[in-house]
């Protein structure tokens, strides 16, 4: 079993310039990202009057990327220059989003449209995703990516505060396809600074003749399936996301907006609320982890999660639910940052170079490829059974997915 360092390193990994060019990067996107997640369900919802099936679709096509680019994402990442396909995908987000703005202004924007733009930004973001996990060991060295990770999360958990107020205010202000325009910069700017970084990128081992894509892709599944850690990081992920990200977060909006009675600025408020947990779980997360170990951590946080989530529909039910929300959003923020720092930096950590694009793409394909079903599932069993019950099976699902962190061995660390 690989362990990670628990040493200090003797120059902080924020110190490093090219390192600070990726962090700075990853919060101007982060900014602009926040608005078009925000705006894309809202636009559906009160400027094409979308329902609870149209809702589970866009949710769908949000996460079907993962299905048709999950798997090839390793392999492009452990092929080509990974600084460069991080560019790449950042230029074809932002060129993409563009086209929610345009449409607007000629009146010719549509459900199918924002069925499109999901979907082929989710395929941006998977590969960009992927080359940026496998990019980072190269970036900053194994040895500080706990610390790496931890800086990342942290300051990711800043912007998670400030974005979602600064996206419902602009969205309140502007309207939300104006508003879009905003992570349309963003992006931009976040693919210029990596561009900017410098750092040497060996190539990798010489493959044989012959050798196709689906060999590299089943090379990194069998490395993930065989691997008893990373097989139930995997098989945990993929009942949360089908349960928490696909069923539960495709209707969360809507069951703010239309039975919560919530407007954009609460629910920017709402969301904001995340940022505070998420800054003080990546705050503690490497000393958590060691404190309780890999297991541990990973079981207590998953449970944290599910109680989180379970807050959502109970929301419904309180006089304030707003409130209750915001502290679903504030408990998620601390289990979602000391549960990814450590299962990341885990798996970075354990995984040879030339596996970690195919590692990374791989776990992600199977916690990921399962979102649009949940989606889909949620969305036509709201329409069955009403909004509280989907969501409210969905926020138990993902308390009880915590089971199968305990096939883990006991020692991982």
């Amino acid at each position: 079993m690989t362990t990670l360092s628990t040493s200090v390193p003797v120059r902080p990994v924020w110190r490093e310039p090219d390192f600070r060019k990726v962090w700075l990067g990853g919060i101007v996107d982060s900014l602009g990202s926040s608005i078009t997640g925000l705006a894309l369900p809202l636009i559906a919802i009160l400027q094409l009057g979308a329902g609870p099936a149209e809702m589970g679709i866009l949710g769908a096509s949000r996460t079907a990327s993962f299905i048709l680019v999950g798997l090839l994402a390793g392999v492009i990442a452990d092929r080509l220059p990974r600084r460069l396909v991080i560019v790449a995908t950042a230029f074809g987000s932002a060129g993409v989003i563009a086209t929610i703005p345009l449409a607007s202004t000629f009146g010719t924007l549509r459900m199918e449209q924002l069925y499109g733009v999901a979907f082929l930004t989710g395929c941006f973001g998977v590969i960009g995703e992927v080359a940026f996990q496998a990019f980072l060991p190269r970036l900053i060295g194994r040895e500080r990516l706990l610390a790496g990770n931890a800086t990342l999360r942290s300051t990711g958990s800043v912007t998670d505060v400030v974005s979602p107020s600064v996206a419902g205010f602009l969205i309140q202000a502007l309207t939300a396809p104006v508003a879009i325009v905003v992570d349309v910069v963003g992006t931009t700017i976040g693919g210029v600074l990596t561009l900017l970084v410098k750092v040497k990128e060996p190539p990798g081992p010489a493959r044989p003749a012959g050798r196709r894509v689906w060999h590299d892709v089943a090379e990194g599944l069998r490395y993930v399936v065989s691997d008893r850690v990373l097989r139930a990081i995997a098989a945990e992920g993929a009942m949360h996301n089908i349960c928490s990200n696909g069923a539960l977060f495709a209707l969360y909006i809507l069951y703010a907006n239309q039975v919560l009675g919530l407007g954009p600025i609460q629910l920017g408020i709402v969301f904001a609320a995340g940022g505070p947990g998420a800054l003080l779980g990546s705050l503690v997360a490497a000393r958590y982890g060691r404190r309780f170990g890999m297991r541990h951590t990973l079981v207590q946080m998953q449970i944290l999660t599910g109680v989180a989530r379970c807050l959502v529909p109970l929301a419904a039910l309180v006089p304030g639910p707003a409130i209750a929300l915001a502290s679903g959003e504030f408990l998620l923020g601390v289990a979602r940052a000391i549960l990814n720092v450590n299962q990341l930096s885990l798996r970075q950590a354990m995984t040879p170079d030339h596996l970690q694009g195919r590692m990374s793409a791989s776990i992600r394909f199977l916690m990921w490829s399962v979102v649009p079903v949940g989606a889909l599932l949620g969305g036509f069993a709201a329409e069955r059974f009403g909004l509280v019950p989907t969501m409210t099976f969905a926020a138990v699902g993902t308390t009880v997915s915590a089971l199968w962190i305990l096939t883990m061995p006991t020692d991982a660390s």
